[in-house]
């Protein structure tokens, strides 16, 4: 249940706003009544403060001040003010501290209620994505995990975005975005980066030839594959292996 604190040193309004909110969100809203900025902190430093209804311009303590105050310890509290048509100086002010909305003194109750269904509905919103944003979090990265498996298991395979899509469950479009934000390279220059590494390996530790390691690569023609691989590497695959001292003989 969420916790409402309000706030004002005219006691008949405070009170009448207290008899009037607790009957409304009967079971939704648990709500403080304080007379003063003193009293409101005492009842801060104690409870979780969800949502503040305060008159803008109390003596000593403004609802500007107070406001601050509360945030410090309830950093996700979001303000109402309670305004008078002579507050105007206060409320250009109030802007600043980014308040949820302003109520003028002697507005009718439905004024009020329907104000304080949205703060609790934006609220409640803001939660949910808390909840939910390290859940999806978690999933993308799994997800993305296992397109690089099976990019690594299936570089001579179709690895078109489709085809990765299909593996992983995502929406192509969606897939795009998500590798991108997580690898910091598109899907198609991670292809050729493995594509490269695994290449390298092959002419370094394998006996196996050029042409085999281009159809290894998933390319057609080994013509293509040394296009590819000088322009990635800037010399020959045949050069590439010679420079290792591996299989020089061979060539």
């Amino acid at each position: 249940m969420r916790t409402l604190l309000i706030v004002d040193d005219e006691m008949l309004i405070a009170n009448g706003l207290r008899d009037m909110i607790s009957k409304a969100f009967d079971g939704r809203l648990r709500v403080l009544c304080c007379y003063s900025a003193a009293s409101a902190l005492e009842a801060a430093g104690r409870e979780r403060i969800d949502l503040l209804l305060t008159d803008i311009n109390m003596p000593g303590t403004t609802g500007l001040e107070l406001h601050r105050l509360i945030r410090e310890r309830h950093p996700d509290c979001r303000v109402i003010y309670l305004t008078g048509y002579s507050d105007f100086e206060y409320a250009r002010t109030a802007l600043e501290q980014q308040a949820f909305a302003f109520l003028l003194k002697g507005e009718g109750d439905d004024v009020v209620v329907q104000t304080l269904e949205r703060a609790l509905k934006k609220t409640d919103e803001e939660d949910q994505t808390e909840e939910t944003e390290p859940e999806a979090n978690a999933e993308n990265k799994n997800r993305i995990e296992l397109v690089q498996d099976y990019i690594a298991n299936h570089l001579n395979e179709d690895l078109s975005l489709n085809r990765l899509s299909e593996v992983c469950h995502f929406h192509p479009v969606y897939l795009s975005r998500v590798f991108k934000e997580a690898l910091g390279v598109t899907i198609g220059e991670y292809i050729n980066l493995a594509r490269l590494k695994k290449a390298k390996d092959l002419l370094m530790n394998s006996r196996l030839t050029v042409l085999e390691i281009s159809r290894e690569m998933g390319f057609t023609t080994d013509n293509y594959f040394c296009r590819w691989f000088r322009k990635s590497t800037g010399m020959s695959p045949h050069q590439y292996r010679r420079g290792t001292d591996s299989f020089a003989s061979q060539d």
